[in-house]
């Protein structure tokens, strides 16, 4: 039977009616990605699911004994004493059965005789339950999620409340991760994630059994993640079968029918009634009125909806044919975390008139502070950076603090440009601001509607070069098709931040890569450095039975092998791993049961050899970095 099973489902926001008769249905282990524009009702049906926001009409019907853990956009801080017992608390059930499994093993240590017996008797049910929960490898797990979501040691041990908002979505995302839900809703959940987190989470959820309603604005997420989409347009729902990339294939198609059936419809209907108008009190008029009639009866077809979408158009000045030169830089900046900070090593570059260029890195490696560093905001420790004579610029702030909160949107806009009301207006318009949205106050704004500010500012300026920090954040999937098409027009040069790749894909001609405090520099796109990457790896394989026969050969000469850091950490893992499972073994043994001395001294050992591994696999990450 379906996982979830949705029929003629209404949903209202305030007065509004955001979704009607709304029917579909999700089968166990089926990926649905959902995608609209911002109002469309994708965050409103993950809540009626849910069950934070009751539907006012239809049904939402969930298989019996199913599971379902939502990750929403707006989250807060847990209540518990560090980021890894906050995360190792998603799993109630397991929790209860470990604190469980403690409290038997202190009574037993001074029962005796028929009380001890019952104890050993009970010890070894709720054992077989903590065993088919997989409770002994649980502990292993929250930390394999927690370092996927880019968590680090550090993280882990501060306060819920002591995080970044960034920080708090990566350990909300763990927990609903961990808690092996039946059917997951995610609500953006590549939201403040890096590539190589976005990356992890894509492979973490290929390999999920959950089914999952995905909501998301970044598309190479949906392509590689779900299994069908359903888009959400003017109240109503359309299904189509497929990734993403297919999605916008049949899209075109349905639409392309949908266009030509209307269009023939509209046609008919035109000539007939010219007929009627012709005839109708002539020779034919008989005729005419049975046509009439006829017409009268015709089920209309409707054209295709209308995309309600941003237009975006940017003029560049001419600038000189070098942009920006320089020998190498060496950047320092403030940790976020407020420790000493970091630095970052720049290459000698140079970037010429109508490049574009990504620079792409994990979170707080400097991305932003490179592009200031280019802006003239940063003084570089070592270095500088030369700009061309005639190089106008303008930027766009990720966190849109350029943007006055205590300004409407058309005095933002006056006072920076100095226009007339109402060709400003007339331009907001073009951006969805309609009647009274010019008159609201920046503060007031949603995210993607400051994101539309922003993004006017750009319009209206003509600066030769655009320095752009995350400027897909807050957009929809059709405002991000609409900037990806206007600064594929923009004549003049663009160096950009983004974790998108598909933007990354469409705009880029160059990359800049930060890891580890360095910079790297590339040509071409993301996909064209993954499959680069792609190709090391592969050959890195092919080359490493070699390796290991020259390897074989220095033991057999040696007596024995130094082996590179890498190779003993992985060893000391594989014993390690090993000793677990052997542990693991004999508590699944239900004869251990027999010797309650036996169990506790089994239970501590195995919480012991679970510690230290986690803390080998943090050794193991940190020797394969360097």
């Amino acid at each position: 039977m379906p996982l979830l099973r949705i029929e003629k489902l209404t949903l209202m926001y305030g007065a509004t009616e955001v979704l009607s008769e709304l029917t579909f249905q999700v089968e166990p282990r089926q990926r649905l990605g959902i995608v609209g524009a911002n109002g469309s009702g994708k965050s409103s049906l993950l809540r009626a699911i849910s069950g934070e926001l009751t539907p006012a009409a239809g049904t939402l019907t969930l298989a019996p004994r199913s599971r379902t853990a939502y990750l929403a956009q707006e989250l807060e801080a847990g209540p518990h004493e560090s980021v890894y017992a906050d995360a190792l608390h998603s799993r109630t059930d397991i929790m209860r059965l470990r604190e469980r499994l403690a409290g038997l093993e202190a009574s037993m240590t001074g029962a005796t005789g028929a009380d001890l017996a019952n104890l050993v008797e009970e010890y070894g049910d709720v054992q077989h339950e903590y065993e088919r929960l997989d409770g002994y490898a649980y502990d292993n797990r929250v930390a394999e999620v927690l370092f996927g979501v880019g968590l680090t040691e550090a993280d882990q041990a501060l306060p819920p409340s002591a995080l970044s908002g960034g920080q708090r979505r990566r350990l909300a995302l763990a927990r609903l991760l961990l808690q092996d839900a039946d059917l997951l809703l995610l609500d953006e959940p590549t939201n403040h994630l890096d590539l190589e987190a976005i990356e992890w989470l894509e492979g973490f959820l290929r390999l999920s059994r959950s089914g999952m309603l995905i909501v998301s604005h970044d598309r190479r997420f949906l392509e590689r993640t779900a299994d069908d989409i359903l888009e959400l347009q003017a109240r109503a729902g359309e299904w189509y079968p497929g990734n993403y990339r297919q999605y916008l294939r049949l899209r075109r198609e349905r639409r392309a029918v949908r266009q030509k059936e209307y269009d023939a419809q509209q046609d008919y209907i035109a000539r007939t009634e010219e007929f009627i108008r012709r005839y109708k009190a002539g020779q034919r008029a008989r005729e005419a009125r049975g046509r009439q009639t006829k017409l009268d009866r015709l089920a209309r077809v409707a054209p295709p909806a209308n995309d309600e979408q941003i237009r975006i158009r940017l003029r560049a000045s001419s600038t000189s044919d070098l942009i920006f030169q320089s020998d190498g830089l060496e950047l320092v900046y403030p940790s976020p975390s407020g420790g000493s900070g970091w630095g970052l090593s720049m290459p000698a570059f140079t970037v010429s008139a109508g490049e574009r260029v990504a620079i792409v890195g994990p979170n707080g490696s400097g991305k932003t502070s490179l592009l200031k560093a280019l802006l003239g905001e940063l003084r570089p420790r070592e270095g500088r950076v030369k700009t061309g004579p005639r190089v106008t610029m303008r930027y766009y702030d990720q966190h849109l603090a350029d943007l006055d909160p205590t300004k409407t949107v058309l005095t933002e806009l006056q006072d920076a440009f100095g226009l007339p009301e109402e060709t400003l207006r007339t331009f907001l318009g073009r951006l969805l601001f309609s009647g009274d949205d010019a008159f609201k106050t920046i503060r007031s704004l949603s995210g993607g509607e400051k994101s539309r500010v922003a993004l006017a500012k750009l319009m209206l300026d003509d600066a030769g070069l655009l320095l752009l920090d995350e400027p897909t954040n807050h957009l929809d999937i059709p405002a991000q098709e609409m900037l990806e098409e206007a600064l594929q027009d923009f004549e003049g040069t663009i160096v950009f931040v983004s974790h998108d790749r598909y933007f990354i894909d469409a705009i880029a001609t160059r990359l800049w890569v930060i890891d580890d405090g360095a910079v790297t520099l590339h040509l071409g796109n993301y996909s064209d450095l993954e499959r680069r990457r792609q190709h090391v790896q592969r050959a890195a394989v092919a080359v490493e039975p070699a390796r290991s026969r020259r390897l074989d050969q220095r033991i057999t000469i040696d007596g024995e092998a130094s082996g590179s850091s890498v190779s003993a950490v992985e060893g000391r893992i594989e014993e390690l791993e090993a000793e677990v499972r052997l542990i693991e073994e004999q508590l699944a043994d239900h004869q251990t049961y027999d010797d309650p001395a036996r169990v506790a001294e089994l239970a501590r050992a195995h919480e012991d050899a679970s510690g230290r591994l986690r803390a080998l696999y943090q050794e193991w990450e940190q020797a394969a970095g360097e």
